[in-house]
């Protein structure tokens, strides 16, 4: 049965990392077709949702696959025999049992994939607590952006105050595009290091002889 391969999980995620940073820095520096600090705000909080979203399908992604690579760890965690071999859609069964798999933090996840993945295929663990801490913080402001609660924006408030010292609260667009947006480049930085911090564990692949 022929593996998956973590490559392509990763060079299509950090595609779409360059293809919005690109898009972020035409659509923030333009001055006539979007003028508006309002609009830039909109924009800029609209994209923060769909890199979480895409951040998200790279997690289960890389957690079928890694499954599929090998699934001796998930076995003697759930205390069962598994076939030496799972298919894809057997990985993405287990996985998604639920119908979704979610994960509280940079932190849980690696907690999670310790249980189910050995160590020579774990590419969460590779990820450094500064990312970890950064990802954490970007999905704060993703969980206030998609839900408005109470609750959301109290934790928003606690990732401002103890991150950034900040006494008053300030809407996720204005804090991303402070400084030149800097804030916004950091964090979109943050997804691409986790996904070549990720990548360490894939073999690399041998030249070929002219």
């Amino acid at each position: 049965m022929r593996k998956a391969d973590l490559r392509k999980n990763h060079e299509a995620f950090e595609e779409v990392l360059r293809r919005y940073g690109d898009f972020l820095g035409r659509m923030l520096g333009a001055r006539r077709v979007v003028r508006a600090a309002e609009d830039k705000r909109e924009i800029t909080e609209s994209a923060l949702l769909r890199i979480c979203a895409y951040w998200e399908s790279l997690v289960v992604a890389e957690f079928v696959d890694c499954l599929n690579i090998d699934s001796s760890r998930l076995a003697e965690h759930l205390g069962v025999v598994l076939p030496k071999h799972l298919s894809l859609s057997l990985c993405e069964a287990i996985l998604l049992r639920d119908g979704y798999f979610d994960f509280r933090s940079v932190g849980d996840l690696k907690s999670r994939a310790k249980k189910m993945l050995p160590d020579h295929v774990d590419p969460f663990a590779k990820i450094s607590n500064a990312v970890a801490r950064e990802i954490d913080e970007v999905f704060v402001i993703r969980n206030y952006l998609a839900h408005r609660s109470k609750a959301a924006r109290r934790s928003l408030e606690r990732m401002y105050s103890s991150a950034y010292g900040f006494e008053r609260f300030r809407e996720p667009g204005a804090f991303l595009l402070a400084n030149g947006y800097e804030r916004l480049k950091q964090y979109v930085g943050a997804f691409l290091q986790a996904s070549q911090q990720m990548g360490q564990i894939i073999p690399h692949r041998r030249k070929r002889s002219p």
